[in-house]
Formats: structure tokens, sequence, C-alpha cells
């Protein structure tokens, strides 16, 4: 299983996010498993994809957000 540290690393260099603006998206393996427009379905559907896995779930904003 990856680091979370890994996980946010590869959330940074997406570059394609712009079509889940408003959305949760979870993350397994550095790869978008599931969207939705609530979170604990996303994360439900991201567990039964990927049983062994702890997603990284998260809602991308809607307006320009700095990460520090």
């Amino acid at each position: 299983m990856p680091e979370r540290k890994d996980e946010f690393e590869c959330l940074l260099s997406m570059k394609d996010l712009g079509k889940y603006i408003g959305k949760w998206i979870a993350i397994v393996d550095e790869e978008i498993v599931s969207t939705g427009k609530a979170g604990k379905d996303v994360f439900n559907e991201a567990k039964e994809k990927h049983p062994g896995s702890i997603p990284l779930v998260l809602k991308v904003p809607s307006s320009t957000v700095m990460l520090m």
C-alpha cells in the first residue's frame, strides 16, 4: 500500500482535475478510482474496488486553493 505522502504528491502532479471541480474523488495507487457528489459513497465505492487499500478521499474545490 502506498504511503499518504506518495498519494499527496500524486494529487499535486495531476493536471486534469478540472473535470472534477466540486466533486469528491478517491485515489488509490496514484489513480482516481471513484468520483461523485457524496464523499461517503465515493469512499465506499473505492473500498469495494480496492478492498486491501485505504483510499485518499477529498473534494476538489471549485475555487483556487493554495497548498503549502
